[in-house]
């Protein structure tokens, strides 16, 4: 799925791209940059968290975790 988001730093508009991937056995998304790179990210306890050593801002996963969020309930039928 794609989705935009506000980054906080910049204030400018990216494209981001959620893949539904297991790391260590641990379901999540790969988050995809528009460059190619990117990191993986899971839902624990109610709290997106990066999982590979990635460091992401914590305002950036929550807005990233809503996105998904939001697909995910734009998507049930």
């Amino acid at each position: 799925m794609k989705f935009t988001i506000t980054d906080s730093s910049t204030g400018m508009p990216v494209l981001l791209e959620a893949r539904p991937q297991s790391y260590h056995h641990e379901p999540g998304f790969r988050i995809i940059y528009p460059n190619g790179s990117g990191f993986f990210i899971s839902n624990k306890f109610g709290t997106w968290q990066a999982a590979d050593d990635h460091h992401v801002d914590p305002d950036l996963l929550v807005k990233i975790g809503l996105a998904i969020e939001h697909c995910h309930e734009d998507n049930v039928t």
